[in-house]
């Protein structure tokens, strides 16, 4: 194994009221008691954490290690793959078309399509539409994707469509459209392919001018450059072993690589300004945004037509897991807070214990 790091880094960022600081230091200094030694009882690396309240990013702090041979420490500016949060991502992306009247949500997908359509099946296709594909009704198969090793095994998005996605299968509709929840990253590819098709731009340049620069995520990106692996963590499986970045064509369903900031950046625009305002507003309108974030029918009110609803903790959000990755994104409208968790390995207990931590203290305070 290896010498485990007993430190943390914290940084604080815009002027907040006194008692939003409060509240902030409280749970920090809980996080600079336990995070370390969790991180510890598990054999996992490090974790990055961002919270944000109203309009504004209340602090970041990391404990652990981004690299276990060099001891380099998690910085503001470390870079993680978030999985599955990349569809949260994706959807407000897609929805400036759904503004913009360039998409209908509930016409037929394939009519947006032009390099690819979905296959002929025993249910109907034109059933399938962009409403039901994001709140993953929409009958499609294909879950989750495993990625490549190199990003010289990595296909056009058109052709992981068609079947050569290392494995995860092919996309095929398998039930009745809007009749049941059935989980689909491959949904989250055509998406993407919408994307594309629609605006006349790649995905990665659609995503930066129409989200990440509205949103100031200066540090957000679809493609994995070698400037991208230099400034990312180390992944670390389920064993605490290294193991090699992940490639995706399917960049819209587990594609991101983030830093917890940004994340947290991307997490404000759902929540509001002192006005009652959506941070978000400038990019999509109040309406679409409710619609987001609202449970659609047929998934026991825990989807929306993007987040997860966790009626219990009284919050919306996404998890995402690749190997080498776990990533948690939770918001809380009701107290107008939220906060990130990034990990650079895919040892599960690690970001469930400080979360459950976060969500204690939490419940114990009075906003």
């Amino acid at each position: 194994m290896y010498r485990f790091l007993l430190f943390a880094i914290f940084i604080y960022f815009n002027p907040i009221e006194a008692t939003e600081s409060f509240q902030f230091s409280k749970i920090k200094h809980e996080l600079d008691k336990k995070a370390a030694y969790v991180l510890q009882a598990h054999g996992a690396p490090g974790v990055a954490i961002a919270f944000i309240q109203g309009d504004k990013i209340l602090g970041f702090l990391s404990y652990g290690a981004a690299d276990i041979k060099t001891s380099a420490v998690i910085t503001k500016d470390t870079m993680f793959n978030v999985g599955s949060i990349s569809k949260v991502v994706t959807t407000w992306g897609v929805m400036q078309l759904v503004q913009n009247g360039q998409v209908d949500l509930d016409k037929p997908i394939n009519q947006y399509l032009k390099r690819w359509k979905l296959p002929r099946s025993h249910f109907n296709t034109n059933a399938v539409t962009l409403r039901n594909v994001l709140s993953h009704t929409s009958g499609l198969s294909l879950g989750p994707y495993v990625g490549w090793n190199t990003s010289k095994q990595v296909p056009t998005i058109v052709e992981s469509l068609k079947g050569h996605n290392n494995g995860a299968g092919t996309l095929k509709l398998i039930y009745k459209p809007g009749s049941r929840f059935s989980y689909s990253g491959g949904g989250y590819s055509i998406v993407q392919l919408l994307i594309e098709d629609v605006s006349g731009m790649g995905f990665e340049d659609y995503m930066q001018k129409k989200v990440f620069k509205p949103l100031g995520m200066i540090s957000s990106t679809f493609d994995v450059t070698n400037n991208v692996i230099k400034k990312s963590a180390i992944p670390y499986d389920e064993t605490g072993k290294q193991t090699s970045m992940l490639y995706f064509a399917e960049q819209a369903a587990a594609g991101l690589q983030t830093t917890a900031l940004d994340l947290a950046r991307f997490g404000l625009a759902t929540l509001k300004d002192s006005k009652g305002q959506y941070n978000g507003a400038h990019l999509l309108s109040s309406e679409l945004i409710e619609q987001m974030i609202t449970p659609v029918p047929h998934t026991k009110g825990r989807w929306s037509m993007s987040y997860i609803i966790d009626s219990e903790n009284e919050s919306l959000g996404f998890s995402g897991f690749n190997r080498g990755w776990i990533s948690l994104m939770r918001l809380i409208p009701e107290q107008n807070l939220g906060y990130v968790i990034l990990t650079n390995s895919s040892i599960n207990g690690v970001s469930n214990e400080i979360d459950n931590l976060i969500l204690r203290h939490i419940r114990q305070t009075e906003f």
